[in-house]
């Protein structure tokens, strides 16, 4: 293929239905909002109601109508229609912040007036059901319908075919919530032209986007890959691309943007960092391990007791397994798990490991097989589910693994993390974390090392909050280990 007709890469490869533009997708999650706080304040008003005594009626009406309408009219303050279907960690933190708002909106008269209590206490009530509705539905609408089922996805040409090019564009194909998937490469390296990188054509140098149309018709935005590489030259670059969005990749991700903010200094674009106090996260992080881990315990019991007997009569061996797990410096723990192997298990990975060079090859990279025959059949449902991960809440309530953190590594593993055991075993092991919502089982072992410690930089409550959502959509998706 020529580099006088990169058109031909397109027509090898046509590029799918594109995605919606940011504006489109935020009204179309305002008008989700609307569909949803109506028909939420119709069921309250056919339940609660009518069981309201009459002098009371007037005042739950109003606060039923002022509740609800205070949901879209914060979050339309906090710029939460405006993010589009980017970001979902910001999302999380807005949604956040503009529930706090709105509780301290309707606090304040609460605790002045003494004639209107109840008002008050019903309208926050109803805002705070309203905020946790409209939340989940905004996920399941942008995430589930649009991205997983429709594949509505904007299509964006990356400027950059390097290394940190190549990052985001298999993130951009390993996490579809992202809601943006690559269709070309442009870089001034013609020794690149006309090969692939990460599965992406590179189609010509970045002046090709002006020179021909028909290519830079196919994608909806531009990312700018590693922006320290253009240097001075950055502002006319960016006048340069024919796209309206257009999004700088800032390094290779060691600052979260839960950490950060843009300030405009008189012209000049700035990043504000904002350190955190760690004493008071680790208490807060504590008590909702211990809070947690005994009452999840308590309620998955009976659940544990079935699949304790299902393990029993599927294939014979103990029902629990224990395994060293490493825990930082010279310390080790017994992590829990339901059996999901045969008995024997290593002796076949040995086995199957000298006689399949492939399967090896897997092995090496992944540190696990797509389809490994060790595991038993009710084994494959338990790991399918994460149900083998249960017990696991024994140790968090114990303090040797956190509801959320990086992966509990075998001690054998840790050549291979090499100097990220240091940033890695400042915290405890989680039983859910970053790596397991960012591609799971489809990530290299070195990814989820990375992954890792981008989490230990960047932990905090919001992100953990973000990971515990997206790990309820991992599990309903059936994407286990």
């Amino acid at each position: 293929m020529s580099q006088s007709d990169p058109e031909a890469v397109f027509q090898t490869a046509p590029v799918k239905k594109a995605g919606w533009p940011s504006p489109s997708v935020g009204l179309l999650l305002a008008l989700c909002d609307g569909v949803l706080l109506a028909l939420l304040g119709w069921i309250l008003s056919r339940t609660l109601l009518p069981s309201v005594p009459e002098p009371d009626l007037d005042l739950t009406e109003r606060a039923l109508v002022t509740g609800l309408m205070l949901v879209p009219l914060v979050k339309s303050v906090f710029g939460i229609y405006s993010l589009g279907r980017f970001d979902y960690a910001e999302r999380t933190r807005r949604t956040f912040q503009a529930a706090v708002l709105c509780a301290a909106v309707l606090m304040v008269p609460f605790a002045v007036m003494d004639g209107v209590r109840s008002f008050f206490v019903q309208a926050l009530a109803i805002a705070l059901g309203g905020f946790a509705v409209t939340f989940l539905a905004d996920l399941l609408l942008v995430h589930g319908l649009l991205t997983l089922v429709l594949q509505w996805r904007t299509p964006v040409i990356i400027v950059g075919a390097g290394s940190v090019g190549a990052a985001v564009a298999e993130k951009l194909h390993r996490l579809p919530w992202l809601g943006m998937r690559a269709v070309g490469f442009v870089d001034d390296d013609e020794s690149l032209w006309n090969t692939r990188v990460a599965g992406v054509p590179v189609l010509g140098p970045t002046s090709m986007l002006q020179a021909a149309p028909a290519i830079a018709a196919q994608a909806q935005a531009a990312i700018v890959a590693d922006v320290g590489r253009h240097g001075a030259d950055l502002p006319g670059l960016l006048k340069a691309l024919p796209f309206r969005q257009v999004y700088c990749v800032l390094g290779n991700g060691g600052v979260t943007a839960l950490d950060a903010s843009y300030q405009n200094l008189h012209g000049s674009l700035a990043l504000r960092v904002t350190q955190r106090s760690e004493a008071t996260y680790l208490r807060i992080r504590r008590a909702m391990d211990i809070v947690l881990s005994s009452l999840l315990l308590v309620l998955v019991a009976p659940l544990m007791l079935g699949i304790a007997i299902l393990i029993k009569l599927d294939s014979p061996g103990p029902v629990m397994f224990r395994q060293k797990r490493w825990a930082g410096g010279n310390r080790t723990f017994d992590v829990l798990k339901f059996r999901s192997m045969h008995i024997d298990a290593e002796e076949q990975l040995k086995r199957l490991l000298d006689s399949d060079p492939q399967m090896r090859a897997e092995y090496e990279t992944f540190h696990k097989l797509s389809f490994d025959p060790r595991i038993t059949p009710f084994g494959r449902f338990l790991r399918k589910t994460s149900l083998d991960e249960l017990p696991q809440l024994w140790n968090i309530l114990m303090g040797e693994m956190s509801l959320i953190g990086p992966r509990a590594y075998m001690p054998k593993e840790l050549p291979e993390v090499g100097a990220s055991a240091a940033v890695i075993g400042s915290v405890r092991p989680g039983l859910t974390g970053y790596w397991q919502v960012s591609g799971r089982h489809r990530t290299s072992f070195q990814e989820r090392v990375a992954m890792d410690v981008f989490y230990v930089g960047n932990r905090g409550l919001v992100f953990d909050l973000f990971i515990l959502f997206k790990t309820a959509f991992v599990v309903l998706r059936g994407e286990g280990s």
